[in-house]
């Protein structure tokens, strides 16, 4: 039964195109049959727009998809609130200055999920906020130069969670997920991110939560990188490995040091540095403090402090129980001048007694094997 005008119309039994049934004001939601569509979609009003693979998520699914094939141009463009869109596969366009998905008008309230980007370009531009991005998979190409990033105004309240990424080639590509400037609440949580280099790159944002993400990263690249101006970041239970620095907290491009950034349950292994921070990029002593995280088998610096600003890097495991090496006591991680180790754990569980001690704070100079408690 033909739904001409909605509330729920059909491609391309009611309409011949997406465009077509999505530019219709009482069509609020657009359901796309299997099958390829070359065009360029541009959105205008709140609705939903299923895709055959609706209610999947993307990283894991099979079956027939409805995908879109946009060209040189964006797959779909969001010019309006409230806008979902879910279950497709979107055959991005090659050049980095557009997007699969473009959410450019400081709109409110979209929602991208179990959407597949063939991404030789960018994944996704959006400066919308009460946005959320979940259960997507980004298969970047070596031509791949971002996913999913925000750029022009502020957003706030943004969450990327489930996400899947790969395929980039670390050397020319930027991160899977940037956010240039966020006000409050940008939460990546959950997302897994496999030898692209950068999972998150965080640029004068306060207010920002990554969590419980999966990253293996690339000698060449951080895997989280917070990269000046932030505040109120905290980086807590991933899993990071094989990248230059787990976390690096940096000021590269001057946009100015960072404040209250805390490091705290992650398992940061076999990286060359599990937590780095740049020489301007923190001006008040403890503005990173790294507590009860797991850094071992990174074979520059547990923890490498290039600012004369004091890092609080006590009770964590070094990989050995008594602390962390060279100018610490220990055979474990090693460790920069500037640097408060001391307690330190001296089990792998990140939730054990914190009770390695040495006569020193920050140049340790004891064998921190007087308290087993």
């Amino acid at each position: 039964m033909q739904s001409i005008g909605g509330p729920a119309c059909n491609v391309p039994a009611d309409y011949p195109t997406i465009q077509a049934a999505v530019s219709v004001p009482t069509c609020t939601t657009v359901n796309v049959a299997a099958g390829s569509y070359t065009e360029n979609v541009t959105i205008g009003h709140a609705l939903t727009l299923r895709g055959a693979q609706a209610g999947r998520d993307a990283r894991t699914r099979h079956g027939a998809e409805s995908t879109i094939n946009g060209g040189a141009g964006p797959n779909i463009t969001i010019t309006a609130n409230g806008v979902t869109v879910d279950g497709f596969t979107l055959n991005g366009p090659v050049s980095q200055g557009t997007a699969a998905i473009v959410m450019m008008g400081a709109n409110s309230g979209e929602t991208i999920r179990n959407v597949i980007v063939n991404n030789p370009g960018r994944a996704a531009s959006f400066n919308t906020s009460n946005t959320t991005f979940q259960q997507n998979l980004v298969n970047n190409t070596p031509t791949a130069g971002d996913g999913f990033q925000a750029n022009t105004n502020a957003v706030q309240n943004v969450t990327l969670a489930d996400n899947a990424f790969h395929g980039a080639t670390a050397a020319n590509y930027n991160a899977d997920i940037t956010i240039i400037e966020g006000n409050a609440n940008i939460v990546v949580t959950r997302n897994a991110s496999e030898r692209d280099g950068t999972l998150i790159a965080l640029f004068k944002t306060n207010g920002a939560t990554i969590s419980d993400n999966v990253v293996l990263g690339d000698p060449s690249s951080s895997a989280v990188y917070i990269g000046g101006g932030d505040s109120n970041v905290t980086v807590t239970t991933n899993a990071i490995g094989g990248a230059s620095s787990a976390v690096n907290v940096a000021n590269d491009f001057g946009v100015g040091p960072n404040s209250t950034v805390t490091i705290t349950q992650n398992l940061l292994r076999n990286n060359v540095n599990g937590v780095k921070v740049g020489s301007t990029a923190a001006t008040t002593a403890n503005t990173v403090a790294a507590h009860r995280n797991g850094l071992t088998g990174n074979s520059g610096f547990g923890v490498d402090n290039l600012s004369p600003a004091n890092v609080d890097a006590t009770c964590n495991w070094w990989g050995s129980k008594n602390g962390p090496g060279p100018v610490g006591p220990g055979s474990g991680d090693k460790v920069t001048p500037n640097v408060t180790y001391s307690p330190w754990l001296k089990s792998p569980s990140l939730e054990s007694h914190c009770g390695g001690v040495t006569n020193g704070h920050g140049h340790g100079h004891g064998e921190g094997d007087d308290d087993d408690d």
